[in-house]
């Protein structure tokens, strides 16, 4: 059976998906180039496997696949593919099950002590020969023990968090749009409050969602003027979740304390982005899932499923848009 692959990926990350490629697979990369090509590829696959901001599907591309069985993400995230028309055709789309979930979870506590401990700042000052000259007492550092949590989505990378989490003595609460079951809550120390309210009430607030029309700019005047002014905004989602105008004159204004960003609106941001200017932000350029020990679980988790559906059972993690 023929895998259509995209995009290009590093030959090192490349060699553990051949490793982990199962017999009976045939695995090819999508032409970019060359549309005859293109079409031919796309008629003869029977899965689609990659990444979908790195493959992104023309209109014109969804009738040629008519033999396809699957399209397989290797990441979390999923946009940049047209779920009406997949729904139209018939072709569940799964995510990599939770296979960057370790290391986005720990991106994300990365930023809030980063953050908490203006950790770039600290570094630049050393690397500048300079000291810390402050009198004792005049530290602007925080600790994120004893702080309140809030965590923007409660699926794999969420639940991963919590577990992180759990040893910083913090208290967590969640919001989804699926709310867990009390037992899970209990387990995972989590404690539901509606969306507004968790914005009023958490000191960290960390994006777990997908970009989709509830979550889009659900960071905006609005809810940043709900959040204290001591809290920080971490997001290692996707940019769309955030109004970064908004975000900016919140920063600026001191609407919040400061923030911590994996993940911009336009990527890479332009150069003269407005939250490059400021001193309460830690940047980091989209990198909070593909840690090295990231990728076997990518990979393994990816042609499992494919595997499941090549022998006729129905494919796992399918998003929810098209369960």
């Amino acid at each position: 059976m023929k895998i259509v692959f995209n995009p290009v990926i590093a030959p090192a990350a490349w060699a553990i998906g051949e490793t982990l490629r199962p017999p009976g697979f045939d695995i090819e990369i999508l032409d970019q180039n060359d549309r005859t090509h293109r079409i031919e590829q796309l008629e003869n696959a029977d899965f689609l496997m990659g990444f979908l901001r790195g493959m992104p599907l023309g209109e014109d591309d969804y009738k040629h696949m008519k033999k396809v069985k699957l399209i397989q993400v290797l990441s979390a995230g999923y946009d940049g593919v047209n779920l009406d028309l997949l729904r139209k055709s018939g072709i569940p789309l799964a995510n990599n099950g939770g296979a960057n979930s370790y290391a986005v979870a720990e991106h994300a506590v990365l930023l809030m002590l980063a953050v908490s401990r203006r950790l770039p700042s600290l570094d630049a000052l050393v690397r500048a020969g300079q000291w810390k000259s402050s009198k004792t007492g005049e530290e602007q550092e925080h600790e994120i023990s004893g702080k309140t949590i809030g965590l923007i989505g409660a699926g794999m990378i969420g639940k991963t968090l919590a577990r992180r989490l759990s040893g910083f003595e913090v208290d967590l609460i969640y919001y989804d749009p699926v709310r867990m079951s009390t037992e899970d809550e209990a387990r995972l120390g989590m404690r539901f409050r509606p969306l507004d309210d968790l914005f009023r009430e958490a000191d960290i607030v960390s994006l777990h969602a997908p970009n989709n029309a509830s979550t889009y700019r659900m960071i905006n005047d609005r809810s940043l003027a709900m959040m204290k002014r001591d809290a920080m905004l971490i997001n290692t989602a996707r940019g769309e979740l955030v109004d970064e105008d908004a975000l900016y004159r919140a920063l600026r204004d001191g609407t919040i304390w400061a923030a911590g960003l994996d993940a911009f609106d336009q990527e890479p941001p332009a150069p003269d982005n407005p939250l490059f200017t400021l001193s309460n932000v830690v940047l980091s350029p989209h990198a909070a899932g593909p840690t090295w020990e990231s990728w076997p679980k990518r990979f393994g988790n990816s042609y499992a499923n494919i595997q499941r559906v090549a022998r006729g059972e129905a494919p796992l993690w399918v998003v929810p848009e098209l369960r």
